[in-house]
Protein backbone atom coordinates (compact mmCIF):
# COMPACT_ATOMS: atom_id res chain seq x y z
CA UNK A 1 0.00 0.00 0.00
CA UNK A 2 2.84 2.37 0.91
CA UNK A 3 4.50 1.58 -2.41
CA UNK A 4 1.31 2.41 -4.31
CA UNK A 5 0.90 5.64 -2.32
CA UNK A 6 4.50 6.65 -3.08
CA UNK A 7 3.97 6.05 -6.79
CA UNK A 8 0.75 8.11 -6.67
CA UNK A 9 2.54 11.00 -4.94
CA UNK A 10 5.43 10.87 -7.46
CA UNK A 11 3.03 10.88 -10.42
CA UNK A 12 1.06 13.78 -8.93
CA UNK A 13 4.19 15.87 -8.40
CA UNK A 14 5.37 15.09 -11.94
CA UNK A 15 2.00 16.21 -13.37
CA UNK A 16 2.07 19.44 -11.37
CA UNK A 17 5.59 20.26 -12.58
CA UNK A 18 4.62 19.49 -16.18
CA UNK A 19 1.54 21.69 -15.90
CA UNK A 20 3.64 24.56 -14.55
CA UNK A 21 6.08 24.20 -17.44
CA UNK A 22 3.24 24.19 -19.97
CA UNK A 23 1.70 27.30 -18.43
CA UNK A 24 5.01 29.15 -18.55
CA UNK A 25 5.38 28.28 -22.23
CA UNK A 26 1.92 29.71 -22.98
CA UNK A 27 3.13 33.25 -22.33
CA UNK A 28 4.06 35.00 -25.58
CA UNK A 29 7.77 34.35 -26.05
CA UNK A 30 8.13 33.86 -22.29
CA UNK A 31 9.17 36.47 -19.77
CA UNK A 32 12.69 36.36 -21.19
CA UNK A 33 11.29 37.15 -24.65
CA UNK A 34 13.44 34.80 -26.70
CA UNK A 35 12.38 36.12 -30.11
CA UNK A 36 15.02 34.02 -31.89
CA UNK A 37 13.36 30.76 -30.86
CA UNK A 38 9.92 31.99 -31.94
CA UNK A 39 10.91 33.49 -35.31
CA UNK A 40 13.34 30.77 -36.37
CA UNK A 41 12.03 29.25 -39.60
CA UNK A 42 8.91 31.46 -39.76
CA UNK A 43 7.91 33.04 -43.07
CA UNK A 44 7.40 36.79 -42.73
CA UNK A 45 6.30 39.00 -45.62
CA UNK A 46 6.66 42.74 -44.98
CA UNK A 47 4.49 45.10 -47.06
CA UNK A 48 6.12 48.50 -47.66
CA UNK A 49 5.39 51.16 -50.31
CA UNK A 50 6.98 52.85 -53.32
CA UNK A 51 10.75 52.72 -53.73
CA UNK A 52 11.30 56.42 -53.01
CA UNK A 53 9.27 56.45 -49.78
CA UNK A 54 10.46 55.71 -46.25
CA UNK A 55 8.50 52.45 -45.91
CA UNK A 56 10.66 50.80 -48.57
CA UNK A 57 14.10 51.08 -46.89
CA UNK A 58 12.66 50.49 -43.41
CA UNK A 59 10.95 47.34 -44.68
CA UNK A 60 14.27 46.08 -46.02
CA UNK A 61 15.91 46.66 -42.65
CA UNK A 62 13.04 44.90 -40.86
CA UNK A 63 13.54 41.91 -43.14
CA UNK A 64 17.24 41.84 -42.21
CA UNK A 65 16.42 42.03 -38.49
CA UNK A 66 13.99 39.11 -38.74
CA UNK A 67 16.43 37.13 -40.90
CA UNK A 68 19.12 37.54 -38.26
CA UNK A 69 16.68 35.85 -35.86
CA UNK A 70 16.25 32.91 -38.22
CA UNK A 71 13.09 33.96 -40.06
CA UNK A 72 12.54 33.59 -43.79
CA UNK A 73 11.69 37.28 -44.18
CA UNK A 74 11.25 39.43 -47.28
CA UNK A 75 9.94 42.92 -48.00
CA UNK A 76 7.65 43.79 -50.91
CA UNK A 77 7.10 47.13 -52.63
CA UNK A 78 3.35 47.92 -52.71
CA UNK A 79 0.86 50.73 -53.26
CA UNK A 80 1.18 51.28 -49.47
CA UNK A 81 -1.41 52.03 -46.79
CA UNK A 82 -4.88 50.84 -47.84
CA UNK A 83 -3.49 48.17 -50.16
CA UNK A 84 -1.36 46.86 -47.29
CA UNK A 85 -4.36 46.77 -44.95
CA UNK A 86 -6.46 44.74 -47.39
CA UNK A 87 -3.62 42.29 -48.07
CA UNK A 88 -3.09 41.78 -44.34
CA UNK A 89 -6.81 41.43 -43.74
CA UNK A 90 -6.78 38.49 -46.15
CA UNK A 91 -3.87 36.91 -44.28
CA UNK A 92 -1.56 37.18 -47.29
CA UNK A 93 1.30 38.82 -45.37
CA UNK A 94 2.40 39.09 -41.76
CA UNK A 95 3.28 42.75 -41.28
CA UNK A 96 2.89 46.01 -43.19
CA UNK A 97 3.27 49.77 -42.99
CA UNK A 98 0.32 52.18 -43.16
CA UNK A 99 -0.63 55.75 -42.46
CA UNK A 100 -2.83 55.95 -39.38
CA UNK A 101 -5.84 57.60 -41.02
CA UNK A 102 -5.92 55.13 -43.91
CA UNK A 103 -5.58 52.19 -41.50
CA UNK A 104 -8.46 53.46 -39.37
CA UNK A 105 -10.64 53.93 -42.47
CA UNK A 106 -9.79 50.38 -43.54
CA UNK A 107 -10.53 48.80 -40.16
CA UNK A 108 -13.88 50.57 -39.88
CA UNK A 109 -14.78 50.37 -43.58
CA UNK A 110 -15.56 54.09 -43.79
CA UNK A 111 -14.56 57.12 -45.86
CA UNK A 112 -11.75 56.03 -48.21
CA UNK A 113 -12.48 52.35 -47.46
CA UNK A 114 -16.26 52.41 -47.95
CA UNK A 115 -16.09 50.37 -51.16
CA UNK A 116 -13.78 47.66 -49.81
CA UNK A 117 -15.66 47.34 -46.52
CA UNK A 118 -14.39 46.88 -42.97
CA UNK A 119 -11.05 45.10 -42.77
CA UNK A 120 -11.78 43.71 -39.33
CA UNK A 121 -8.90 41.22 -39.22
CA UNK A 122 -6.15 43.84 -39.14
CA UNK A 123 -4.38 44.54 -35.86
CA UNK A 124 -1.87 47.18 -34.83
CA UNK A 125 1.64 46.09 -33.92
CA UNK A 126 3.03 49.56 -33.06
CA UNK A 127 2.83 53.25 -33.81
CA UNK A 128 5.98 54.55 -35.51
CA UNK A 129 6.92 58.04 -36.74
CA UNK A 130 4.96 60.97 -38.21
CA UNK A 131 4.47 61.51 -41.93
CA UNK A 132 4.64 65.01 -43.36
CA UNK A 133 2.36 65.82 -46.30
CA UNK A 134 4.52 67.52 -48.92
CA UNK A 135 2.94 69.04 -52.02
CA UNK A 136 6.05 69.55 -54.11
CA UNK A 137 6.44 71.76 -57.17
CA UNK A 138 9.22 73.74 -58.81
CA UNK A 139 9.57 77.49 -58.66
CA UNK A 140 9.24 77.64 -62.44
CA UNK A 141 5.76 76.03 -62.24
CA UNK A 142 4.31 79.13 -60.58
CA UNK A 143 2.56 76.94 -57.99
CA UNK A 144 2.64 78.53 -54.54
CA UNK A 145 -0.74 77.65 -53.00
CA UNK A 146 -3.16 74.71 -53.03
CA UNK A 147 -5.51 76.80 -55.17
CA UNK A 148 -2.72 77.16 -57.75
CA UNK A 149 -3.03 73.41 -58.44
CA UNK A 150 -6.24 74.09 -60.40
CA UNK A 151 -5.79 72.97 -64.00
CA UNK A 152 -2.31 71.57 -63.25
CA UNK A 153 -1.00 68.05 -63.75
CA UNK A 154 -0.68 66.64 -60.25
CA UNK A 155 0.70 63.24 -59.20
CA UNK A 156 -1.62 62.46 -56.28
CA UNK A 157 -0.10 59.14 -55.19
CA UNK A 158 -0.61 55.51 -56.09
CA UNK A 159 -4.26 54.38 -56.06
CA UNK A 160 -5.49 53.36 -52.59
CA UNK A 161 -2.33 54.72 -50.93
CA UNK A 162 -2.47 56.93 -47.85
CA UNK A 163 -0.98 59.74 -49.92
CA UNK A 164 -3.78 59.58 -52.48
CA UNK A 165 -6.39 59.63 -49.71
CA UNK A 166 -4.72 62.68 -48.13
CA UNK A 167 -4.58 64.42 -51.52
CA UNK A 168 -8.36 64.07 -51.89
CA UNK A 169 -8.94 65.38 -48.38
CA UNK A 170 -6.71 68.43 -48.81
CA UNK A 171 -8.44 69.37 -52.06
CA UNK A 172 -11.81 68.96 -50.37
CA UNK A 173 -10.71 71.23 -47.50
CA UNK A 174 -9.91 73.92 -50.05
CA UNK A 175 -13.22 73.46 -51.88
CA UNK A 176 -11.70 71.49 -54.75
CA UNK A 177 -11.92 67.96 -56.20
CA UNK A 178 -10.05 65.90 -58.78
CA UNK A 179 -12.27 67.59 -61.36
CA UNK A 180 -10.34 70.82 -60.72
CA UNK A 181 -6.92 69.29 -61.47
CA UNK A 182 -5.46 66.81 -63.92
CA UNK A 183 -4.84 63.96 -61.48
CA UNK A 184 -2.26 61.27 -62.23
CA UNK A 185 -2.21 58.29 -59.87
CA UNK A 186 1.55 57.95 -59.61
CA UNK A 187 3.91 56.89 -56.84
CA UNK A 188 6.41 59.32 -55.29
CA UNK A 189 9.23 58.28 -57.62
CA UNK A 190 7.00 58.35 -60.71
CA UNK A 191 5.72 61.80 -59.76
CA UNK A 192 9.22 63.20 -59.26
CA UNK A 193 10.32 61.66 -62.55
CA UNK A 194 7.29 63.26 -64.19
CA UNK A 195 8.35 66.70 -62.93
CA UNK A 196 11.88 66.11 -64.20
CA UNK A 197 10.52 65.11 -67.63
CA UNK A 198 8.10 68.03 -67.80
CA UNK A 199 5.00 65.79 -67.71
CA UNK A 200 3.91 66.68 -64.16
CA UNK A 201 3.56 70.07 -62.45
CA UNK A 202 3.33 68.96 -58.82
CA UNK A 203 3.58 65.77 -56.79
CA UNK A 204 1.89 64.95 -53.49
CA UNK A 205 4.16 63.06 -51.10
CA UNK A 206 3.36 61.84 -47.60
CA UNK A 207 6.50 60.53 -45.93
CA UNK A 208 9.06 61.07 -43.25
CA UNK A 209 11.71 63.73 -43.64
CA UNK A 210 13.67 64.12 -45.78
CA UNK A 211 12.09 62.40 -48.78
CA UNK A 212 14.62 60.92 -51.20
CA UNK A 213 12.61 61.97 -54.25
CA UNK A 214 12.51 65.62 -53.17
CA UNK A 215 16.24 65.59 -52.48
CA UNK A 216 16.84 64.14 -55.95
CA UNK A 217 14.64 66.79 -57.56
CA UNK A 218 16.53 69.50 -55.69
CA UNK A 219 19.75 68.57 -57.41
CA UNK A 220 18.46 69.96 -60.70
CA UNK A 221 15.65 72.42 -59.85
CA UNK A 222 14.53 74.92 -57.20
CA UNK A 223 11.81 73.24 -55.16
CA UNK A 224 8.67 74.66 -53.53
CA UNK A 225 6.72 72.96 -50.71
CA UNK A 226 3.13 74.24 -50.84
CA UNK A 227 1.71 75.45 -47.53
CA UNK A 228 -1.40 73.86 -45.99
CA UNK A 229 -2.70 76.46 -43.55
CA UNK A 230 -2.92 75.50 -39.87
CA UNK A 231 -6.52 76.74 -39.52
CA UNK A 232 -7.51 74.49 -42.44
CA UNK A 233 -5.81 71.53 -40.78
CA UNK A 234 -7.58 72.16 -37.48
CA UNK A 235 -10.91 72.15 -39.33
CA UNK A 236 -9.93 68.88 -41.04
CA UNK A 237 -9.19 67.36 -37.62
CA UNK A 238 -12.91 67.31 -36.86
CA UNK A 239 -13.43 64.70 -39.58
CA UNK A 240 -9.96 63.16 -39.59
CA UNK A 241 -8.65 63.06 -36.00
CA UNK A 242 -5.40 61.36 -37.11
CA UNK A 243 -4.30 64.62 -38.77
CA UNK A 244 -2.39 67.25 -36.81
CA UNK A 245 -0.66 70.55 -37.70
CA UNK A 246 3.10 70.43 -38.12
CA UNK A 247 5.82 72.04 -40.19
CA UNK A 248 8.48 71.00 -42.66
CA UNK A 249 11.57 72.67 -41.14
CA UNK A 250 13.35 74.99 -43.54
CA UNK A 251 16.73 73.31 -43.15
CA UNK A 252 15.39 69.94 -44.39
CA UNK A 253 15.28 71.15 -47.99
CA UNK A 254 17.31 74.37 -47.60
CA UNK A 255 14.23 76.60 -47.79
CA UNK A 256 13.88 80.21 -46.66
CA UNK A 257 11.25 79.42 -43.99
CA UNK A 258 9.36 76.57 -42.34
CA UNK A 259 6.25 75.40 -44.18
CA UNK A 260 2.97 74.56 -42.42
CA UNK A 261 1.56 71.17 -43.37
CA UNK A 262 -0.31 68.06 -42.18
CA UNK A 263 1.23 65.42 -39.96
CA UNK A 264 -0.14 61.89 -39.49
CA UNK A 265 1.37 58.96 -37.63
CA UNK A 266 2.57 55.85 -39.42
CA UNK A 267 1.88 52.43 -37.94
CA UNK A 268 2.89 48.82 -38.37
CA UNK A 269 -0.05 46.49 -38.93
CA UNK A 270 -0.44 42.74 -38.68
CA UNK A 271 -3.55 40.54 -38.56
CA UNK A 272 -5.54 38.50 -36.07
CA UNK A 273 -4.34 35.09 -37.34
CA UNK A 274 -0.72 35.88 -36.46
CA UNK A 275 -0.02 34.03 -33.19
CA UNK A 276 0.51 35.88 -29.92
CA UNK A 277 4.03 34.42 -29.73
CA UNK A 278 4.93 35.71 -33.18
CA UNK A 279 3.44 39.19 -32.65
CA UNK A 280 5.31 39.43 -29.34
CA UNK A 281 8.57 38.33 -30.97
CA UNK A 282 8.21 40.75 -33.90
CA UNK A 283 7.49 43.71 -31.59
CA UNK A 284 10.45 42.79 -29.40
CA UNK A 285 12.76 42.36 -32.39
CA UNK A 286 11.81 45.78 -33.73
CA UNK A 287 12.41 47.71 -30.52
CA UNK A 288 15.47 45.69 -29.52
CA UNK A 289 17.02 46.70 -32.86
CA UNK A 290 15.67 50.24 -33.15
CA UNK A 291 19.17 51.55 -33.84
CA UNK A 292 19.25 49.63 -37.14
CA UNK A 293 16.04 51.29 -38.28
CA UNK A 294 17.31 54.71 -37.21
CA UNK A 295 20.52 54.17 -39.17
CA UNK A 296 18.41 53.37 -42.25
CA UNK A 297 16.47 56.64 -42.42
CA UNK A 298 16.29 59.87 -40.38
CA UNK A 299 12.50 59.53 -40.07
CA UNK A 300 13.00 56.49 -37.82
CA UNK A 301 14.65 58.72 -35.21
CA UNK A 302 11.10 59.62 -34.15
CA UNK A 303 10.24 55.98 -33.36
CA UNK A 304 10.25 55.47 -29.59
CA UNK A 305 9.03 52.77 -27.24
CA UNK A 306 7.27 55.44 -25.19
CA UNK A 307 5.11 56.54 -28.16
CA UNK A 308 4.50 53.07 -29.58
CA UNK A 309 0.85 52.98 -28.50
CA UNK A 310 -0.20 56.50 -29.51
CA UNK A 311 -3.29 56.97 -31.71
CA UNK A 312 -3.69 53.31 -32.70
CA UNK A 313 -6.05 52.97 -35.70
CA UNK A 314 -7.03 49.32 -35.07
CA UNK A 315 -6.97 47.04 -32.01
CA UNK A 316 -3.54 46.25 -30.62
CA UNK A 317 -2.53 42.63 -31.22
CA UNK A 318 -2.58 40.76 -27.87
CA UNK A 319 0.96 39.46 -28.41
CA UNK A 320 2.26 42.99 -28.95
CA UNK A 321 0.23 44.20 -25.98
CA UNK A 322 2.03 41.61 -23.82
CA UNK A 323 5.42 42.89 -24.95
CA UNK A 324 4.58 46.55 -24.30
CA UNK A 325 3.03 45.70 -20.94
CA UNK A 326 6.32 44.10 -19.89
CA UNK A 327 8.05 47.34 -20.91
CA UNK A 328 5.65 49.39 -18.78
CA UNK A 329 3.84 50.84 -21.81
CA UNK A 330 0.03 50.68 -21.93
CA UNK A 331 -2.66 52.34 -24.05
Amino acid sequence: MKKILSIFVFVSIFMIISACNNNSNSDPAGESGNAEDVLDGEFITILTGGSSGVYYPLGGTLANIFQDLGANANSQSTAASTANATTLNQGNAEIGFSMGDAAQDAYEGVASATEIGAQENIRTLASLYPNYLQIVATESSGIKTVEDLAGKRVAVGAPASGTEISAQRVLEAYGMTYDDINADFLSFSEGVEGIQNGNIDAVVISSGLPNAGVLELQTTQDVVIVEIAEDIILEMQEDYPSFFPTTVPKDIYDMEEDVSTIGVNNVLLTHSEVSDDMAYAMAKAIFDNLDQLQNTHNAANDITLENALQNLPAPLHPGAAKYFEEQGITE
